[in-house]
């Protein structure tokens, strides 16, 4: 366990130690109430990289003054030392004006008077241990800030800096392991849920992964996008990544390849399919119909049908967007 000092300046100055972790982190917490992530930043980039005026939470992208991030028992620390500090200061006061008031008295007089102040003894304030060591670390790609999380962290704590690039790779990582998962949790599922909540909710967490994939992809494309020499050239549309075939169009413009470049017919095809199976999810909630059939090319279903997302179709999407992102970024790389 490592500690560092922290100055607080109001009417009075104060150290405290803060428990860092053994990688050297210090626990945060997000101040946003519809977020309240758990993080953890190094301490020495906390010092080097963020301005006082704004962190950025790496969960919502939330940012204020980075006085405004301590956890509960930080804050309930830093109150004890603060209380116990006015108070030693008081006692020293106390005891000083006794001894002012003692030398003020005449040792002559008729009456003699004096004062006295006994100290109290003040409860000792203990630093709170730092939480374990989070194994999801991070290094921002534009300052170099290092931080971590549970799980995917999508935004900078110093520069705010939108990590879609990088943090795509989690994001397929995450849906996978989480359909790998599903089978060994599905006997505690059935005994908390029953057999056909369980059933639905399986259901759900397949559909909600083949949605988190489709959308991954659209994140790390703008973010790409964004990376691109002659970017200034080109003002698309929003949400233009959910179009293959205009977002394909868009990456021939910007650096001379589309979608027909990087993926066999037969992949563009399937993927074309998933894609509008995401549209159906997010909009229709599942319900086929025409357009669909028509854009897809997918001749097993009929309009008013509901899709079935089965785990080997949402593996296949992620190794089709995994292959796509690939290229992309071998692409830009060599521009």
């Amino acid at each position: 366990m490592r500690s560092r000092g922290v100055r607080m300046e109001e009417r009075i100055q104060l150290s405290l130690e803060f428990a860092l972790d053994d990688d050297g982190y210090l626990d945060r917490l997000c101040p946003n109430d519809e977020c309240g992530a758990h993080f953890k930043v190094h301490y020495d980039d906390l010092e080097a990289k963020v301005s006082s005026a704004a962190f950025h939470c790496p969960i919502c992208g939330f940012a204020t003054d980075a006085t405004e991030w301590n956890t509960p028992e930080q804050c309930d620390y830093m109150k004890a030392a603060a209380i116990r500090e006015v108070q030693r200061q008081l006692g020293v006061a106390f005891q000083e004006g006794a001894k002012a008031f003692n030398r003020s008295q005449r040792s002559d007089g008729f009456i003699t008077m004096s004062m006295s102040y006994k100290p109290t003894s003040f409860p000792l304030v203990l630093t709170p241990d730092a939480s374990g060591i989070m194994r999801q670390q991070s290094t921002c790609e534009e300052c170099g800030m290092r931080y971590a999380s549970v799980g995917a962290a999508f935004f900078c704590p110093a520069c705010g800096h939108n990590s879609a690039v990088s943090t795509f790779d989690d994001s397929v990582a995450t849906v996978r392991n989480t359909l790998r998962a599903l089978p060994h949790l599905r006997a505690a599922m059935v005994s908390a849920l029953g057999e056909d909540a369980t059933e639905d909710a399986a259901r759900h967490i397949r559909e909600n992964a083949l949605v988190k994939l489709a959308s991954s992809f659209q994140r790390f494309a703008e973010a790409l996008l964004d990376r691109v020499p002659n970017r200034g050239g080109f003002r698309p549309r929003q949400n233009v990544f959910q179009n293959l075939k205009e977002s394909s169009g868009l990456w021939r413009r910007a650096i001379g390849s589309g979608y027909e470049d990087m993926l066999s017919e037969s992949d563009l095809s399937a993927l074309e399919r998933y894609f509008q199976q995401r549209h159906l999810l997010a909009h229709k909630d599942g319900i086929v119909d025409q357009q669909y059939v028509d854009r897809s090319g997918d001749t097993s279903y009929v309009a008013g049908q509901r899709l079935v997302v089965r785990a080997d179709a949402v593996e296949d999407l992620a190794a089709l967007v995994q292959r796509l992102v690939g290229e992309l970024r071998s692409r830009v790389r060599d521009l």
